[in-house]
Formats: C-alpha cells, sequence, structure tokens
C-alpha cells in the first residue's frame, strides 16, 4: 500500500505545473511574521489568515483557494507552537493528524539545528492530502499542518517545500550573528534578512545594511521589504551619548516627524519612532543610538507604515543585541 501510495503521489506531483496554470492559482510568497508564535513562514501573497488556539497550543492559520473552483477554499495551513506535554514523542503526537490516513513518507526534519519529523500522508480514498512537520525547541513543539484536496496540496508542491525549508523561530538566540570585532560591533538579525551591501573609510566610518524577504505586496505587484542600515563613525574624545543624539536630531529635515522617544538598554541608548514621507509611500523609520569607546552606532529600521505595526515585535527581538559588542552579553 505505501509503495502505492508514493506511486500516485509522483504521478500527482508530474501535473502540479499543469494545475497551477490552469487554476491560476498564485505562487507569488510572502514572509509571514507572527507575534503570536514568534516565528516567520512563507505563504502566497492573498492567503486568508486567522489566530485560533487549541489544547494549549497558539496557531496562526493560513487558508487558500482550489485549483477546481478557485472560489473556494481548497487548502489549510495550520502553524502552531505550544508546549511539550511531559512524556509525549513527536511520534505520538503525529498520531492524532494522521488517524484514519495512510503515511506515505516519513522523515527527519531539522530546525535551527534541532532533530523534528516531516509526514507526508494520504486519505484512503485518495481525495484529500496533508503534510505535517513537528519539531521540539527546548521544550517548546513547532508544527505545520497542510491539509487540502490531493490536487490542490499537490499544485502547491514548491510553496509547501518552501514553508518547511524557511519556517523560522524569530527569537534572537535563533538569529545569525554579524560581527566586527575590531569595531565592538556584533548584532544578531533573522536568517531571512540578508546583508545587501557595506563600505567603510578604515579608523572613521563602516556601514553595513540589511533587507527583510518581501513582506507583502503593493497593487502593482511590487514588494515590499524592510531595511536595516547599521552605522559605525568615530566621535571627537569625549562626545557622550546625549551629545551626539541631539546633534544627530538636529541634522534631520523637516521631513521628519518624532512619533516616539525612549531610553533603551538599561539607559545605555536611545530609541526614536520617527514618521517621514517620500513620493511613492509613507515610512516608519525605528533608530536606535548608542555611543561607546569612542564609537557612535546607530541602528535605523526602514519600514513603510503598511506593515509596521505587524512586525514591531520583530523588530524589538532584533533590537536585543543591539548594545556594542564589548557591553553586549556573550553569545549563546
Amino acid at each position: 500500500m505505501v509503495a502505492s501510495l508514493r506511486s500516485r503521489l509522483l504521478a500527482a506531483a508530474v501535473t502540479t505545473a499543469w494545475l497551477s496554470a490552469c487554476a491560476g492559482v498564485s505562487q507569488t510568497l510572502v514572509t509571514v511574521y507572527s507575534p503570536l508564535l514568534a516565528i516567520s513562514i512563507p505563504i502566497p501573497a492573498g492567503w486568508s489568515t486567522e489566530i485560533g488556539s487549541q489544547a494549549g497550543f497558539k496557531m496562526q492559520i493560513f487558508t487558500g483557494p482550489s485549483v477546481d473552483v478557485p472560489e473556494r477554499p481548497g487548502i489549510r495551513v495550520q502553524v502552531m507552537t505550544g508546549p511539550i506535554p511531559d512524556g509525549v514523542t513527536v511520534d505520538e503526537i503525529a498520531e492524532r493528524y494522521v488517524e484514519g490516513q495512510e503515511v506515505s513518507l516519513a522523515r527527519g526534519y531539522s530546525l535551527h539545528g534541532f532533530a523534528g519529523k516531516s509526514w507526508y500522508f494520504l486519505s484512503q480514498d485518495g481525495a484529500e492530502q496533508s503534510r505535517l512537520m513537528l519539531t521540539p525547541i527546548e521544550g517548546i513543539l513547532y508544527g505545520i499542518y497542510a491539509h487540502g484536496e490531493a490536487g490542490t496540496v499537490e499544485s502547491y508542491g514548491t510553496v509547501l517545500d518552501a514553508m518547511w525549508n524557511q519556517f523560522s523561530v524569530e527569537r534572537e538566540p535563533f538569529f545569525e550573528t554579524y560581527s566586527r570585532p575590531e569595531l565592538s560591533l556584533q548584532f544578531r538579525h533573522p536568517r531571512s534578512w540578508n546583508k545587501t551591501k557595506s563600505l567603510g573609510e578604515a579608523g572613521k566610518s563602516f556601514f553595513v545594511g540589511f533587507r527583510s524577504p518581501a513582506l507583502a505586496k503593493e497593487e502593482a505587484g511590487t514588494s515590499i521589504h524592510a531595511t536595516l542600515e547599521v552605522s559605525v563613525n568615530t566621535l571627537s574624545p569625549g562626545t557622550t551619548l546625549e551629545a551626539f543624539y541631539t546633534e544627530r536630531t538636529e541634522a534631520l529635515g523637516d521631513n521628519y516627524r518624532l512619533v516616539r522617544h525612549e531610553q533603551v538598554a538599561g539607559g545605555k541608548g536611545i530609541s526614536n519612532l520617527y514618521g517621514t514621507e517620500t513620493q511613492l509611500a509613507s515610512y516608519l523609520e525605528r533608530t536606535f543610538y548608542f555611543v561607546h569607546d569612542g564609537n557612535s552606532f546607530v541602528y535605523k529600521f526602514i519600514v513603510q507604515n503598511v506593515v509596521y505595526t505587524q512586525i514591531e515585535p520583530w523588530i524589538e527581538e532584533i533590537a536585543k543585541s543591539f548594545p556594542p559588542a564589548s557591553e553586549a552579553a556573550e553569545p549563546r
């Protein structure tokens, strides 16, 4: 039976591109950051989403259209996190999802170096198909469960692969580290935020930029990203944080509107949220200022208003690593 199911899966995979084209299914992905679950995952643009909970697990649920009748739902992806019950294995948890279906494939899965497992299964009549991933990390279970019409699930095969491959826990200990020890510069960023450029003048200044994955799509189809710009500059001897901050903020033009001002890192830094506009869009800029060992450190997030509120907790998590390296905690 397992061999037969695998053959059916393979045959269905051959028709994936044809089904997608015929149904007009969008597979343009945007990365959704979930503040509730502290995870990110790529999702086709236009899918609906809702929040839920069950048996102590928090959930964010995404629903996509059927390839046969696009007006009706055809696939549902449930992302979940929650504490693992004592003495329960991932295989035992998986049985709740597999019940009444036949497993065609089970294999290992790795999330940030932690061992998990992934399953593929079909309903007994072949009309429905599912995928499941479960990975325990430090007492918390992370999972993805995709379920729907067999043809629709197959048509989203490459999308589901991307979900499985790019699913990420968005907590600071699991971020990637960027380090320039000679500048006392060290901070962490999500693995999906790619470095775009860096430049500097030895002994005077340094700049490095990062860009998030696509977070949303504009009506014209243009991707909306967030950026992080980090700069380090040499200061005149004796320059304090307050003096540097005053100089920088006074140099800002009239186009910058102060929305929020606060001290961060136990008073070692200052953070401002600015509103600004261009001819194309309105932006919020979250800027963090530090002074240490004769250098200034400025970390600036530039985000369109339409996505800022959703990712602000993500920004806060990234900013936990911003104090200069010699003042921050040692890497974990």
